[in-house]
């Protein structure tokens, strides 16, 4: 989002100072009459094997123009049908994209007969919805044992910060990195995940910059862990340019007053706008500071819509926003940066990116990972996402927390408003506060062929979330949907009642509470004399780890939670609970005195009602590869627990 910059900025902090500093860009070839690639037996019996993966990028000054020539090359083994399918179409981004330079692509069968891509048959293709566009061609020919190769150059815009992924989720055989750029002009790598460090050659004419790793193994999915971030990848930036200075360019300290200044630099017309806006909020100074923001956030977010994908310069001018009601990501970050500068509510803007994808990195200043903001408060400690409708102070992604940002501090200097930067940790919200609490109480029907069950399902944090901001918004015929489909994640045969659902303000994002009496049969079975009860699947599916595949990245949670849970099962007259001791499980991953992660349930009997107590819960994001099999134990400790049956017997 923030990457869309107008990169002349950038063009002409290159070019000043340069007098006749040129190179040309020369075309990519492949191997014109090739041999097929020898496989050993373990990797020609495997479904696919990139054979080959290279990452171009030649940056040239021409003519005033700082370009990019980006060129992808790639081979690929294909073994089985799946493998055909998933790389006989070749998909090419065009966004930032001048012009698709060149595109060749063949398929060699297994005698070496190639088939060539006709450019004819090149189509495109926009996705309406984020406005994206794409070139697509389809590669014929292909058969079982074949090698795809293709590769395209496409001429960019210059990026001056990108990122190169080098490992995929197929093993690659030769991985190779090249970045070439004029000599005054000079860049800056970061290697991750264990792929080896850039190698520079660097001279007044031409800098080259390699990088290379044979044999990298694919990488697998995995739960509690996030595909992107694990790849092996490079990072890289323009650094310097030794043409004008010795200076180092696009620092943290260069992003923060960049950005600051587009926050909060406001036209006559936006103060205006502003000061008549402030006077619908009702703020009260008196109030305490937590209950100003939060009125501030829910009359903002009520009243003005986001465009996600727009970028239309009425979207980011708070006049027109405050006027049409319409607002992009910057648009809506600058009103609430207004507002709380006009309310004397300090307030520091952060940049940050989602963890989704890849973690922020602080310790190298590539603006690659300045995607989103979100609003931080000194006197609070709290944090808002200003554009996210469900996430309410002091909730913000989840997955722009346990991570680091850009944190702009602001700094006035006359009437110049300005900003420090400092990385700062973005924290992840206390488990505690992100509950999905049950209090379940279950009686039989006289036949003891069902249950009448009133189960109170109390969410809090990020799962109110998914509820609370949206639920005065949802006809009535909706809501009943809804709840249908709550109940029937614990009860898929249940016939509801009566059911309330209401929101909870609270001191976090406010919690959501769904009470519903229905009827099951679906927990009862029977077994000659005995009555099978499945008490276990009374707290809903939970997530399997039992497979013993060998752990390759280290587990990594979306946030911390926490899971109380009371089952109250009113024994039938007559009978008695055979294997009550099956309820016990305490299973914990201890840190010494700290336990991060647990799983433990009890039960008491009292009066013919076998009440039943769990607590799960997980105070910390990540846990070490060392440490993954006391994590999936206390996992597998909620699935085991999911399949507990009750064996009910008459008493003699």
């Amino acid at each position: 989002m923030m990457k869309v910059i107008n990169v002349y900025v950038f063009v002409l902090v290159c070019l000043t100072g340069v007098k006749a500093w040129a190179n040309e860009f020369k075309p990519y070839e492949w191997e014109k009459d090739r041999k097929r690639y020898v496989l050993a037996e373990k990797d020609a019996a495997l479904s696919e094997v990139i054979l080959k993966q290279h990452a171009q990028y030649d940056y040239v000054l021409k003519e005033n123009e700082f370009l990019m020539y980006s060129t992808v090359h790639r081979i690929v083994y294909v073994n089985n049908s799946e493998a055909v399918q998933k790389h006989n179409r070749i998909v090419i981004s065009m966004n930032s994209t001048l012009e698709l330079l060149d595109v060749k692509a063949r398929a060699i069968n297994k005698d070496g007969k190639a088939v060539y891509f006709d450019k004819t048959n090149l189509k495109e293709l926009k996705d309406e919805n984020s406005g994206n566009a794409y070139k697509i061609f389809a590669i014929e020919g292909i058969e079982l044992g074949s090698e795809i190769e293709y590769y395209f150059t496409r001429k960019m815009t210059a990026n001056l910060f990108d990122r190169a992924f080098m490992q995929f989720d197929a093993p690659i055989k030769e991985n190779s990195f090249l970045l070439t750029s004029p000599g005054h002009l000079r860049f800056d790598f970061k290697s991750y995940n264990n792929f080896p460090e850039v190698k520079k050659a660097e001279n007044d004419v031409l800098n080259t910059y390699t990088a290379e790793m044979k044999d990298v193994p694919a990488l697998k999915k995995e739960p509690f862990s996030y595909f992107t971030p694990n790849r092996k990848r490079i990072e890289f930036k323009l650094a310097y340019n030794v043409g004008r200075s010795q200076e180092r360019l696009y620092t943290w300290d260069e992003a923060a007053k960049t950005f600051y200044k587009m926050l909060v630099t406001l036209s006559k017309e936006d103060d205006k706008a502003i000061d008549k806006f402030i006077k619908t909020l009702g703020d009260n100074p008196a109030h305490k500071l937590e209950d100003r923001i939060k009125n501030v956030e829910t009359k903002i977010k009520t009243t003005i819509q986001v465009n996600k994908e727009g970028d239309s310069e009425s979207l980011n001018q708070v006049e027109s926003i405050l006027k049409v009601k319409l607002a992009s990501h910057q648009g809506m970050t600058r009103l609430f940066v207004a507002v709380f500068d006009k309310l004397k509510i300090n307030c520091q803007p952060v940049i940050t990116c989602s963890r989704e994808n890849v973690k922020f990195d602080g310790s190298f200043d590539s603006w690659s990972f300045l995607d989103d903001y979100v609003l931080f408060f000194p006197d609070t400690r709290g944090f808002l996402e200003p554009y996210s409708f469900e996430f309410r102070y002091p909730l913000i992604q989840p997955d722009f927390t346990a991570t680091q940002g850009l944190f702009m501090e602001p700094v006035v200097n006359g009437a110049e408003k300005s900003a420090s930067s400092s990385i700062g940790e973005i924290p992840a919200t206390d488990y505690a506060v992100n509950q999905d609490n049950l209090d379940i109480d279950v009686i039989f029907t006289e036949d003891l062929a069902a249950n009448k069950i009133r189960q109170k399902r109390d969410f809090g944090g990020y799962n109110a979330a998914l509820f609370t901001p949206y639920y005065d918004l949802i006809p009535a015929n909706e809501r009943v949907k809804m709840i249908e489909e709550l109940t029937k994640q614990t009860a898929p045969d249940a016939a509801i009642s009566t059911w309330k659902a209401s929101p909870l303000p609270g001191a976090n994002a406010g919690n959501f509470l769904v009470d519903v009496d229905f009827v099951s049969n679906h927990f009862v079975e029977k077994a000659g004399p005995r009555i099978l009860f499945k008490v276990g699947e009374l707290i809903g599916p939970q997530i399997e780890m039992y497979r013993d595949d060998e752990r390759t990245t280290v587990v990594e949670n979306e946030y911390n939670r926490k899971y109380d849970r009371k089952i109250r099962v009113h024994i039938p007259k007559g009978y008695q609970v055979k294997n009550l001791n099956d309820l016990k499980i305490d299973i914990a991953y201890r840190n010494r005195d700290y336990v991060p992660y647990m799983f433990k349930s009890d039960y008491t009997v009292k009066d013919d009602v076998v009440e039943v107590t769990i607590v799960e819960y997980y105070k910390e994001i990540y846990a070490p590869l060392t440490r993954y099999e006391d994590f999936r134990k206390v996992v597998n400790a909620a699935a085991d627990f999911n399949k507990i049956t009750l064996v009910l017997e008459k008493k003699s």
